[in-house]
C-alpha cells in the first residue's frame, strides 16, 4: 500500500493549488453566450465565402456580349463642310494632317495650309479623358474593330499614336460622350478614311489657333468649300 511522504501542511496545500488550477482552467472556458457568438461570427465568415465563391463562378460563366451591327448613328449637328475640290485635286503625298479642338468639339483635315474636312466630333465624357499632345495614325480598320472593354463595333478605325484611342464612327449626341477615343459623324468618316493613311500627324489640342492656315477658316471660308 502507497503511503504518502508529504506531511499534513504540504498536503493541504497541494490540495488548494489543484482546485486552484481548476478553477482557473473553468474560467478560460467561454461561457454559453460567449460560445453563441463565436458561432455566429463563424457562420457568417462561411456564408461571406459561399457568396464570393458563388459570384465568381457566375462572372466566370457569363458570355462575353455579341458586339451587334448598327446602320444609324446620331449626328445632332449635321453640319460638316468639306472641299471637294480640294480632297479630288490633292495628290495622296499631299502634306495633310488632322487636328481635334476639345475645347470646340471639332476635327480639321488640313491639306497644304488649307482646311479639306471640318466636322463636329464627340470627345471624352467628364471623368474620362482623350489624350492631348501630337501623334501619328498607326493603324487603320475600315470594318470588324471591336472595343474589348465595351463590345461595339468601331467603324473606320483610327488608332492615334500608340494610346488605347482612336478616331471612329459613334453616335455625336452635342456634347463630349466618350471613354476617351473621338467619335465621329457616320457620313464623314468614310472620307477623313479615304483622304488620310497611317502616318498622317494626328494634333489633338483644347484649342486650335489656326494660325498655319493659308486662308483664316473661322471667319470666312473660300468659294472652293461645299457644304455637305
Amino acid at each position: 500500500m502507497f503511503v504518502s511522504s508529504l506531511t499534513p501542511p504540504l498536503r493541504r496545500r497541494s490540495v488548494f493549488a489543484v482546485i486552484a488550477l481548476g478553477l482557473a482552467l473553468l474560467a478560460s472556458l467561454p461561457s454559453e453566450s460567449e460560445a453563441g457568438l463565436f458561432k455566429k461570427l463563424k457562420e457568417k465568415r462561411q456564408a461571406r465565402a459561399a457568396e464570393a465563391a458563388r459570384e465568381s463562378a457566375l462572372s466566370e460563366e457569363k458570355p462575353t456580349p455579341i458586339p451587334q451591327h448598327r446602320s444609324h448613328y446620331t449626328d445632332s449637328h449635321k453640319d460638316a463642310y468639306i472641299n471637294e475640290r480640294l480632297l479630288a485635286g490633292a495628290s495622296a503625298t499631299a502634306p495633310r494632317k488632322i487636328v481635334i479642338d476639345i475645347g470646340r468639339q471639332r476635327a480639321f483635315l488640313v491639306i497644304h495650309g488649307l482646311v479639306a474636312i471640318d466636322t463636329a466630333v464627340s470627345s471624352a465624357r467628364r471623368g474620362k479623358r482623350t489624350p492631348r499632345g501630337t501623334f501619328k495614325i498607326t493603324e487603320k480598320v475600315k470594318s470588324g474593330k471591336v472595343s474589348t472593354i465595351y463590345h461595339v463595333y468601331m467603324p473606320y478605325w483610327m488608332r492615334i499614336g500608340q494610346t488605347t484611342e482612336g478616331l471612329h464612327v459613334g453616335d455625336l449626341p452635342g456634347y463630349p460622350a466618350s471613354a476617351g477615343c473621338i467619335r465621329l459623324p457616320q457620313t464623314v468618316a468614310p472620307i477623313l478614311f479615304e483622304h488620310t493613311s497611317i502616318g498622317v500627324p494626328v494634333e489633338v489640342v483644347d484649342s486650335w489657333d489656326e494660325s498655319e492656315l493659308m486662308i483664316p477658316y473661322t471667319f470666312r471660308k473660300p468659294a472652293a468649300y461645299t457644304d455637305t
